[in-house]
């Protein structure tokens, strides 16, 4: 899980550079103002890495600040591209993955 968080965190700073410097065009690829998803995506990559920290860290707070994350994340592909039928994105199946994890060691947590 720690793994895909670091991947989160990457992809998110990348991302918000790539709408700050509109790499290849990025802002005609998206419904919503690139501006408002490149100030969002770089609050999401801080809150990654806080979540990141609290991991680490084993802080009681950090897998629901995951789970709030990765299924902001997932929303966000569909608010992003401005559909239902989106294009599965690596970004797309890393955060389900994480939300699947991340849901999973919640309850384990609970039942220890």
């Amino acid at each position: 899980m720690i793994l895909l968080i670091v991947e989160k965190i990457i992809q998110h700073i990348f991302v918000t550079l790539a709408f700050y410097f509109n790499w290849a065009d990025i802002a005609s690829t998206v419904v919503v103002s690139p501006a408002v998803l490149m100030v969002l995506g770089a609050v999401v990559a801080v809150l990654f890495m806080v979540s990141l920290w609290g991991m680490i860290k084993k802080r009681i707070w950090a897998i629901n600040l995951v789970i709030a994350l990765a299924s902001f994340d997932l929303l966000g592909e569909f608010v992003a591209q401005g559909r239902i039928d989106i294009l599965i994105t690596v970004s797309f199946i890393v955060a389900t993955l994480l939300l699947i994890l991340a849901l999973m060691y919640r309850r384990q947590l609970r039942r220890a």
